[in-house]
């Protein structure tokens, strides 16, 4: 099986914000301009925002293969398969 790849960025800004508090708070774990890493809090808001970005890659057929989060968003590495002999 042959398989395509690609890498997109999803921004802070993209998910509302990180660092606003909340009633209702979720855990992700993420690493500061230190290269530190920690459990932090993301508001329900944030979380849904992140879900959405990960349901559109989906329906695109998108298999996602790594998620790296950091001070400025998060890294996300994908591939799909290539159906074969459709060149």
């Amino acid at each position: 099986m042959t398989y395509e790849y690609t890498i997109e960025f999803f921004s802070l800004q993209e998910a509302g914000g990180l660092g606003e508090t909340s009633d209702t708070p979720n855990l992700v774990y993420a690493c500061g301009e230190a290269g530190e890493c920690t459990i932090r809090d993301l508001r329900v808001e944030q979380v849904e925002h992140l879900q959405e970005f990960l349901n559109e890659m989906g329906k695109e057929r998108w298999e996602l293969v790594q998620i790296f989060f950091y001070r400025i968003g998060a890294v996300s590495f994908w591939k799909r398969s290539i159906e074969e002999g459709n060149d």
